[in-house]
């Protein structure tokens, strides 16, 4: 003969077995989304038109990467090199923090994917707050290997972008150490192409810097979209020098003549998760008006 079990038993056993399944679902929903949020690439496209540009450079097409920070994408970086290869950049600018100095640097890493990188399109790189973290015996070594790649590195230089028929613009690079300093006012002073593009790693300089010395675009990253993204505010909730609900974290803003485009970038640092904020790759067209 069966025993009886207590239907208030019965059902707080079932109350239990909810509660655990429902908490289950919702770990697995938020890994699922939490892997979206940190592998499933964006590729935001711009048109920027100007009356700057030669002829030459209606159609011309850059494709920028930031802050990757040693982040690799799955099956040896398919995904993220499909998505710049469908772009079919004239040049690729990567605007700093290639590599991580916090808690999982691997230069090994940021080298394998800036080499894969470099045989897309001709490659331009500046600096960023972690490459300077690294140690001179880790920096020096990695500078001197993707300059091996072919990768121009501008530190605080201007490099002339030809098109085939001879005409140039000036893309001006700057070290993250130099941002606020008056070399970029001497920089842009100093070039005598009427169209300047500025890499710059730190976004929050437009109006003190950037846009004073009168350059017409700039590329820039750092603020990793704000890390977790607002929904619906569209909002980044935290970055690097800007703190809380920052004004900097991803799109375009324009100072004056001048425009800023910020990546909202490709990887993370010392803390190792976005929400709501896929890595982007950025692409920008020009189109010439006269």
């Amino acid at each position: 003969m069966k025993e009886k079990k207590d239907p208030k038993i019965l059902e707080k056993r079932r109350r239990i077995l909810r509660g655990i399944g429902i908490r289950l679902l919702l770990v697995l929903l938020f890994i699922a989304m939490a892997y979206g949020a940190n592998n499933r690439l964006e590729v935001t496209e711009y048109t920027y038109e100007s009356d700057q540009l030669a002829y030459a450079f209606d159609g011309f097409r850059v494709v920028q990467l930031s802050d990757l920070h040693n982040k690799e994408f799955p099956k040896d970086n398919a995904p993220l090199l499909r998505a710049i290869r469908d772009q079919h950049p004239d040049i690729i600018v990567m605007t700093g923090d290639m590599v991580d100095a916090s808690n999982h640097t691997n230069i090994d890493a940021a080298l394998h994917s800036m080499k894969q990188i470099s045989e897309i399109a001709p490659c331009y790189y500046v600096t960023g707050n972690h490459e300077h973290y690294l140690s001179k015996d880790q920096l020096e070594p990695f500078l001197e290997q993707i300059a091996e790649y072919g990768i121009t590195v501008l530190n605080n230089e201007t490099a002339e972008i030809a098109a085939p028929n001879g005409q140039t613009f000036a893309l001006i690079g700057m070290d993250d150490n130099s941002l606020q300093a008056n070399i970029l006012k001497t920089l842009a002073d100093e070039s005598d192409n009427e169209f300047q593009l500025l890499l710059a790693h730190e976004p929050q300089f437009l109006e003190d810097s950037y846009a004073p010395a009168g350059v017409d675009l700039v590329l820039s990253g750092h603020a990793h979209g704000g890390q977790f993204r607002i929904p619906f505010l569209h909002k980044g909730l935290l970055s690097p020098d800007q703190g809380f609900f920052p004004k900097y974290t991803q799109g375009c803003f324009r100072s004056g003549d001048t425009t800023m485009y910020i990546s909202r970038g490709l990887g993370n640092s010392a803390f190792p998760l976005r929400l709501f904020n896929h890595p982007e790759v950025v692409s920008i067209t020009f189109r010439v008006v006269k």
